[in-house]
């Protein structure tokens, strides 16, 4: 991840914790990892609400396919 990272603090409840703990193992990877990918879909997932409650407001009536969609999200993704 060529990006700084910041450090911050969250509470799990102890299943919250071994079930991320259990996931991050059998993917053998790290749960902070885990933690930022969920932390990034969250965001990925207003931003595209917000433009879509926009282009409803500015009555955008052009359409995008589900492929456009997708393609446009894996863009977004292999950019952070």
């Amino acid at each position: 991840m060529g990006t700084t990272l910041k450090r911050t603090t969250i509470f799990l409840t102890k299943e919250q914790h071994e079930r991320l703990r259990r996931l991050a193992f059998e993917q053998r990877t790290s749960m902070a990892k885990l933690l930022r990918d969920a932390a990034l879909e969250i965001l990925e997932d207003e931003e595209d609400i917000r433009e879509g409650l926009k282009a409803l407001e500015e009555g955008d009536e052009g359409s995008v396919t589900l492929e456009e969609v997708e393609c446009r999200r894996s863009e977004s993704r292999a950019r952070v």
